[in-house]
């Protein structure tokens, strides 16, 4: 019995005195809880949601309490629970009263600006096309009285030297306007541009180099148009040098095919040969006139020294013409005017003499312009007539009329039977000779 009793009775004692000791610190290390707290977690719903904030209702009520939170926080319990805080707490609580929303105010649509109307600025519209980006910046920054920006924009054409530019842009404070470039023909009526003086011919040949040297001098790139002037010089072609000055007048490069109404202005006379002369001669005309316009010296003197070889004085006399400035009109176009001719010399002329020129044509020209049947028939006759006989001189100057091909190179060969008969020619000469 004594075994069962001991443990209990240890047991007991243990217990009580554990009691004693938990009574003791409970008291000793007591927290002292604020009434207030207390008091406002009692009036609050209790749900826990946190729409306040604080993890659950007590957190609201030690915030409220300790910390000095709202007192309306508490979305639950509105108005009322936010009074009874206040009385808790011994203030007054006004609730926040909701604003309604402003009513939206009607959208002012902003008026689209009118165009402008004023005198447009002289600039050309292939200029405008390229530059009117930065025209129009600069205007809309000197009409918004951006000193700033538009004297950063001058001082930027002033460092690229685009002198043209910072003229239009004087302009624009001027109070010129900058016009649409596809409605410029309308705008810009006004503004007149004059063409280079050249031919519809030199136009079409040598566009490339003017249309090259105009958008080099527009773009104030003075290192490519003088370099173009420079190749100009070296090449001797003065009449591109001319018109690269008129350029630089201000003058535009015209369209070729539209060139008859732009330079309509621009008359240049013709030669003075007959419609029949120009046909039989047309292609060493424009061979001439190619090579003097291309200032291809060695060319067109070879053609005036086997002109005078041949002793065709007519076309020598064209040829100056053609350097004087003269176009060779096109036999097509040509009336049949009657032609002052020179007087006869006095000496009388021998057919014979008319009629080895007319066979030996085609070999001594080079031309291709060749009449075989009629130079048969020629020939037929220069056999049956007696010829007086030739010089030296004269024979060595037919043997190289025959080797025209081989002495000039140009390609320009003698058909064969025109070389055939210019050589039975020699040996009927040279067969004279001998006798």
């Amino acid at each position: 019995m004594e075994a069962i009793m001991m443990p209990v009775a240890v047991l007991g004692i243990t217990g009580v005195l554990m009691g004693l000791f938990l009574a003791y610190a409970s008291k000793k290390f007591e927290v002292e809880v604020d009434p207030k707290v207390e008091a406002i977690l009692a009036i609050l719903p209790g749900v826990n949601c946190g729409a306040c904030g604080y993890p659950g209702c007590s957190g609201y009520a030690s915030g409220v309490a300790l910390e000095g939170a709202k007192m309306t926080l508490c979305a639950p319990g509105g108005p009322k629970v936010a009074a009874k805080i206040g009385d808790i707490m011994g203030v007054a609580v006004e609730m926040p009263i909701k604003k309604k929303p402003a009513a939206k105010k009607p959208e002012v649509k902003k008026e689209v600006p009118k165009a402008q109307t004023g005198e447009p600025i002289s600039a050309s519209q292939e200029f405008i096309e390229k530059n009117k980006r930065m025209l129009m910046k600069f205007k809309e920054a000197f009409d918004a009285g951006d000193k700033e920006g538009f004297e950063k924009l001058e001082n930027l054409a002033k460092m690229a030297k685009k002198d043209e530019l910072l003229k239009y842009y004087e302009e624009i404070k001027a109070g010129k306007i900058v016009p649409d470039p596809e409605t410029m023909g309308n705008v810009v009526a006004a503004v007149k541009v004059e063409a280079i003086s050249a031919s519809k011919e030199f136009v079409e040949k040598n566009k490339r180099m003017l249309m090259k040297f105009k958008e080099a001098f527009d773009a104030g790139d003075k290192e490519g148009f003088e370099k173009l002037e420079n190749l100009a010089k070296m090449a001797k072609k003065d009449e591109l040098l001319k018109y690269y000055e008129e350029i630089k007048a201000g003058k535009i490069v015209p369209d070729p095919e539209t060139m008859g109404n732009v330079v309509a202005a621009v008359k240049v006379e013709a030669i003075s040969a007959s419609k029949e002369f120009v046909e039989k001669n047309k292609r060493m005309l424009m061979k001439f006139k190619e090579a003097f316009d291309a200032g291809d010296k060695e060319g067109f003197e070879k053609l005036e020294n086997l002109a005078k070889m041949a002793k065709k004085d007519e076309l020598l006399k064209y040829y100056e013409e053609i350097k004087a400035g003269k176009t060779v009109p096109d036999p097509a176009t040509m009336t049949d005017t009657p032609v002052a001719k020179e007087e006869a010399p006095k000496a009388e002329v021998k057919a014979s003499d008319s009629q080895k020129q007319e066979a030996s044509y085609c070999s001594i020209l080079g031309d291709g312009l060749c009449v075989p049947e009629q130079n048969e028939k020629v020939k037929e006759d220069l056999k049956k007539q007696a010829e007086p006989p030739k010089t030296a001189e004269e024979l060595e100057r037919e043997k190289q009329a025959a080797s025209y091909c081989s002495v000039l190179g140009d390609g320009l060969c003698v058909p064969e039977e025109n070389e055939q008969i210019v050589k039975q020619n020699l040996h009927q000469e040279i067969d004279k000779e001998i006798k």
